[in-house]
């Protein structure tokens, strides 16, 4: 069965047990549960991940296992447990609460096939053991200046940061975990931070759903060792879909649920009359520019792009 790249980074993710308590491909009852009520066996859990189908890759099913590829690579193969009919339309009422604005995982979902294919349980072995404490930190994007004062405010203090760089499972070309991964560990060389920082490159599906997708974060976090979790000020948003802090808060409300400490980023901001790169609580001036990956690629300025990016 050839499959996409979100659909391959949700099998990966969930294989590598970075999803825990999450071991398989959903039903449409338990997507539809997670959407509804963020649970999953009794466990908060706030996205979706499923194996959508066709009426044409179900024709080609012999047996009661897949193989799948990917760009006619082989990647596994998964047991099928059920098959049926994908409610796409009530997904996307409860993810959206019928917002009109055009959403990247809006249009993923109509997209998909009709069905979806729950497995058995992709994942052999124990749930592995947490031997660190480290504070989690997500990125995509190679760092800027606002990344480098939270990293290094964050190191100040007894634990170690693990960064975790998620690949990019989407079109956007702007973005190379590659680079990112390079930039980062220039980055570490560079402020002395060796045994301090940490990076690990994550093959994660993008849903850019905001406030869910931060808390899938710090549950990746939670799976890793990470006592801790930093979540930004847009953390996974999308354009203008989700307010402000709003992934914060709701990361902070289900803190008990996540069962990991979240911490808040700070928001680094450019203070104008300093001309210094500060957290937006000390900002006095109130005269200041947020710091975001999206306005240092897209910025003309090239005096504003070099004072707020590192590379």
């Amino acid at each position: 069965m050839d499959i996409n790249k979100f659909t391959l980074f949700s099998y990966l993710s969930i294989k590598e047990k970075l999803l825990l308590p999450l071991d398989k491909f959903l039903s449409n009852d338990e997507i539809i549960n997670i959407c509804k009520k963020l649970q999953f066996k009794n466990n908060f859990f706030p996205l979706p991940f499923f194996l959508p189908a066709t009426e044409n890759d179900l024709k080609k099913l012999n047996g009661d296992k897949i193989e799948l590829f990917y760009n006619k690579k082989f990647f596994g193969t998964v047991n099928i447990k059920t098959i049926s009919s994908f409610n796409k339309e009530l997904v996307c009422n409860l993810l959206f609460k019928n917002k009109k604005s055009n959403h990247p995982f809006k249009e993923y979902l109509d997209s998909c096939g009709n069905y979806v294919i729950e497995t058995c349980s992709l994942i052999k072995g124990r749930e592995p053991k947490r031997k660190r404490n480290l504070i989690g930190f997500a990125t995509r994007n190679i760092p800027h200046k606002g990344h480098e004062k939270i990293i290094k405010h964050f190191t100040k203090r007894k634990s170690k940061v693990l960064i975790n760089i998620f690949e990019n499972s989407t079109n956007n070309k702007k973005i190379n975990s590659d680079n990112s991964f390079k930039s980062y560990k220039k980055f570490i060389k560079l402020n002395n931070l060796r045994n301090k920082v940490f990076l690990k490159k994550i093959k994660l599906p993008s849903f850019l759903l905001g406030p869910r997708q931060a808390a899938i974060h710090a549950i990746v976090g939670k799976n890793l060792s990470c006592e801790h979790y930093i979540i930004g000020r847009d953390h996974s948003g999308y354009k203008k879909f989700y307010g402000e802090n709003e992934s914060f808060k709701f990361c902070k409300k289900n803190e008990k649920k996540l069962k990991i400490k979240i911490l808040e980023s700070g928001s680094p901001v450019y203070c104008k009359r300093s001309n210094q790169i500060v957290f937006k609580k000390d900002c006095n001036s109130n005269d200041f520019i947020d710091i975001s990956a999206t306005l240092i690629r897209n910025t003309k300025n090239k005096k504003l792009k070099k004072t707020l990016s590192n590379f």
